[in-house]
């Protein structure tokens, strides 16, 4: 029988194996340093998110575990801060991801529940908050003809356009991570750009501040 090398094994196993063992025998400090190199994937934090240069599952390397085997571990092993933004990262493939029947990535009943409630949550709290961007009045009529604004003084019809526009490079672009900025820099001149990115922003961390309680994790993040 030929056992595979410490290379081939995916660190996602070895980190999970790891965290277990330090759970079954005790061992709090190894348990300690494995949770501490967590945080930085797994803020708690909005400006923490913001600044983070490796989120979620990336943390892992590659080959990059199923997200739902991430949420599974965190769950089985009461990584409880991490929990919210896992089950986020879980319900951004959607149905057909949550669904998954693999090895290690079957959700718990009551897991599966909780997260496809948080996707609904968090979605709709999204595509409320971008369309406010696009229709409540946040953006301006722009005289710099490089940008999407530019729409001429009464031309209603070619405005409703270009709200349209806006709001599905926002919204249906983004396979479901409301958290994510999307790309608009090809729309926009640089000042208008900065101003949509500011209130895009702003809307983003409200989101950022429902997760726990959408995916039943607890009322805020500071209860964590």
């Amino acid at each position: 029988m030929r056992f595979p090398a410490r290379h081939e094994v995916p660190e996602f196993t070895i980190f999970a194996s790891l965290l277990r063992m330090t759970t079954k025998y005790g061992f709090s400090d190894i348990r300690h340093q494995l949770i501490k190199d967590l945080k930085g994937a797994y803020p708690t934090r909005w400006e923490d998110f913001e600044t983070a240069k490796i989120l979620g599952e990336d943390i892992f390397g590659s080959p990059k575990p199923h997200p739902n085997a991430v949420l599974n571990l965190f769950e089985a092993q009461n990584v409880r801060f991490a929990i919210p933004f896992a089950a986020y990262q879980a319900s951004i493939g959607g149905f057909s991801s949550l669904m998954s029947n693999k090895p290690g990535t079957v959700l718990p009943r009551r897991t599966l529940a909780t997260t496809i409630h948080g996707m609904h949550v968090i979605r709709s709290l999204g595509s409320r908050a971008w369309r406010a961007i696009a229709y409540a009045g946040d953006l301006k009529k722009c005289p710099d003809k490089a940008c999407v604004l530019n729409v001429g003084i009464n031309s209603v019809g070619k405005w409703l356009e270009v709200l349209g526009k806006i709001y599905d490079s926002m919204v249906d672009g983004r396979k479901g991570d409301v958290l994510s900025p999307p790309s608009l820099d090809h729309l926009f001149c640089t000042k208008c750009a900065r101003s949509v990115g500011a209130v895009h922003t702003r809307l983003r961390s409200i989101c950022w501040a429902k997760l726990t309680p959408a995916f039943a994790v607890s009322d805020s993040w500071d209860d964590l």
